[in-house]
């Protein structure tokens, strides 16, 4: 099969679109059925994301304005019209194929432009003669226009160009063999054509890169979700409490602040415990290096046995029986813990979280719930990862378009998934004590403060619940020349001077190494060594337009 002639007749109309006709005469040597038409329609911006052609089928006919039979199809980047040439037998054919662009010009600041790729460069068969009319609208000042031919990228210009006013004539000055295209190019005044305006030019940037909605449609299916399950119930207004809500204990209080069990309310529970009876603290400075400097350790005194135990929560036993792991040891020195206590820490969330469970503070366990979104998150990033190939491949939309669009839709499961555990209104309404007692807490030089009544066992009473919520120096600073005796159930050697912010300090002291201490984990070991077995300027094929075709 060899092409005959190929004329394109353009255009360009003045609110922008194009009008295009192809007139194509194949020579069909043997039995054929018809001719297939490839336009590209998807194009890379500079920066990497996509243009999208907006090509819309006006007619397919023979050289009779007969209608033809044909299929529109979309292969990778190309518009494909496959189209039925009745009697396709060692015999010429002449097929009429129109259509408009949306968006098939490029607008600059001194001129605008057509750059079009009449013929395409991507044909299996050569083009015996080929040439384009292109009509501007009339009174088009400044025109000025350009040829190029040849393979894509070739920089020859082996055609006519003739310009009479608004029309411009194009015509090769030698066939186009295998794989050959000619390439027009058209530049005119300003002001001619309508440009589009910032919210037309945004519209076609969304429609070349549709991926990018999804992850708005993520972020509205997000809200929503937040929205009629996320969501604690509606919040009270704030009054001032006096005691800790519903007999909450400080990690438990700590928890449902936060929907998080944090490494500070176990160690206010150190505290609590102290305070009540089932341990005792000790400060020491130990000498290191022949006396040169000394150091602060702790050390925890169990004062009860395991068998009194029973009226613990379930959360502050797992927390005694990870430091008292030993039923014989009664005294353990914070640093023992290291490498040993971290076994013991999912069983204290869990515990914890279980207790509020079952105090109807929560439907579902918070951390549950962010793990089940995290776990969504990267499913949607797999999936944008292996969706990006595909639509690359079937579709020519721009990798990084795709990928980044379910990044960014994965991330907003991420956030949203952060802010989903919701409570339960009983858990709300408790929330809502809980911020007032913090109130009360940090509110320690306000007028009502002062009509309190402050004892040094109201200090120590409350003093675990000031550190889980992290106001302990507020509140120390309402009980200076009050607190003024060491507690019994914490011993140091610098307590002759006893200060209750003195005393906080080596709290907050005691209470990071007791985290650090807690979390530390053994490496692991591994395995084995050994194995067990271009420049700037025009060139052809440039632009819009092109492609190429065949006979089938």
């Amino acid at each position: 099969m060899v092409i005959e002639q190929f004329q394109a007749d353009i255009q360009v109309l003045k609110n922008g679109e194009l009008l295009v006709t192809e007139t194509i005469r194949p020579r069909f040597t043997g039995l054929w059925n018809g001719l297939k038409r490839d336009i590209p329609v998807e194009y890379r911006t500079p920066q990497g994301f996509n243009y999208t052609l907006l090509v819309d089928l006006v007619s397919v006919t023979d050289e009779h304005q007969s209608p033809l039979k044909y299929e529109s199809s979309r292969e990778r980047h190309y518009k494909i019209f496959k189209i039925w040439l009745p009697g396709a037998q060692d015999t010429t054919k002449t097929l009429i194929l129109t259509y408009k662009v949306s968006n098939g010009l490029k607008y600059f600041e001194d001129h605008d432009e057509l750059y079009w790729n009449v013929t395409g460069d991507e044909w299996d068969v050569p083009i015996e003669s080929a040439g384009a009319r292109v009509l501007l609208p009339a009174g088009t000042t400044g025109v000025k226009a350009l040829a190029f031919t040849g393979a894509y990228g070739a920089r020859e210009q082996q055609a006519d160009v003739r310009i009479t006013g608004p029309e411009i004539l194009y015509r090769m000055t030698r066939p186009l063999g295998f794989r050959e295209g000619l390439t027009a190019v058209v530049g005119w005044d300003k002001g001619v054509v309508a440009e589009p305006d910032s919210f037309q030019q945004a519209g076609m940037v969304i429609q070349s890169n549709w991926p990018v909605a999804f992850p708005v449609g993520i972020f509205g299916l997000m809200l929503y979700l937040w929205h009629t399950r996320g969501r604690d119930p509606r919040r009270r207004p704030i009054t001032v409490a006096y005691e800790p809500p519903e007999k909450l204990t400080p990690a438990e209080l700590g928890t449902l602040i936060d929907n998080s069990p944090d490494l500070r309310d176990i160690t206010a529970t150190l505290v609590d415990l102290a305070v009540r009876g089932f341990l005792r603290i000790e400060e020491r400075q130990e000498s290191r290096l022949l006396g040169l400097w000394s150091d602060t350790t702790f050390y925890l005194h169990r004062l009860k046995a395991p068998s009194e135990w029973t009226d613990l929560r379930p959360h502050e036993q797992e927390i005694m029986s990870g430091i008292f792991s030993s039923s014989t040891d009664d005294v353990v020195a914070l640093s023992e813990l290291k490498n040993r206590f971290y076994i013991y820490l999912n069983g204290i969330r869990a515990s914890l979280f279980k207790q509020l469970l079952s105090h109807g503070y929560y439907a579902s366990r918070p951390d549950r719930v962010k793990q089940v979104y995290m776990a969504l998150a990267i499913l949607v990033a797999i999936a944008s990862f292996f969706g990006s190939i595909i639509l690359q491949n079937s579709y020519g939309i721009a990798l990084q378009t795709s990928f980044l669009s379910g990044l960014a839709a994965s991330l907003i499961v991420v956030g949203f998934g952060w802010i989903m555990p919701a409570r339960t209104i009983r858990g709300a309404r408790a929330l809502e004590q809980i911020l007032g007692f913090e109130e009360f807490l940090t509110r320690v030089e306000s007028d009502r403060f002062a009509r309190v009544i402050k004892t040094p066992q109201m200090f120590e009473k409350f003093l675990p619940f000031a550190m889980a919520l992290g106001v302990e120096q507020n509140w120390v600073r309402a009980f200076e020349g009050i607190y003024t005796t060491p507690p019994t159930w914490y011993q140091g050697t610098n307590l002759a001077d006893f200060r209750p912010g003195r005393f906080v300090g080596s709290l907050s002291q005691m209470s990071a190494t007791t985290g650090a201490v807690m979390t530390s984990a053994p490496r692991s070991s591994g395995g084995s060594g050994f194995s067990s077995g271009g420049s700037s300027g025009g060139r052809s094929g440039g632009g819009f337009g092109g492609g190429g075709g065949s006979g089938f």
